[in-house]
């Protein structure tokens, strides 16, 4: 199946089930996903993840129109822009490992 078409059904997936009781766990929420992309759409289980996770991000950007300015970012510094005042804020590769982390030990994951 294409990349758009796996897209598409993690955002219609996603869509359908976010307002359930998974909405609050998005690691739940993106592990179902990604399981039912695997068997829907013939995905490998780290492909199937990566899919769910880009259809999140998706849907978040839509709903609040932030976004990623793809010109300015590299892997190494990623500048994400606020639709409210057009600022740009930029995050080093190690800013987001420390905000994952946190975000992690909030929810008591462990990565």
């Amino acid at each position: 199946m294409s990349h758009t078409n796996a897209r598409e059904e993690a955002i219609g997936y996603l869509l359908a089930n976010q307002n359930q009781h998974l909405n609050h766990d998005r690691n739940l929420l993106v592990g179902r996903c990604a399981a039912f992309l695997q068997e829907r759409c013939g995905l490998t289980a780290d492909r199937a993840n990566v899919v769910s996770l880009q259809a999140i991000g998706e849907i978040d950007a839509k709903a609040t129109n932030v976004h990623i300015d793809m010109q300015r970012s590299t892997s190494f510094a990623v500048f994400v822009v606020d639709p409210c005042t057009g600022v740009r804020t930029a995050f080093t590769a190690g800013d987001l490992v420390r905000i994952a982390r946190a975000e992690a030990q909030r929810r008591g994951a462990v990565h």
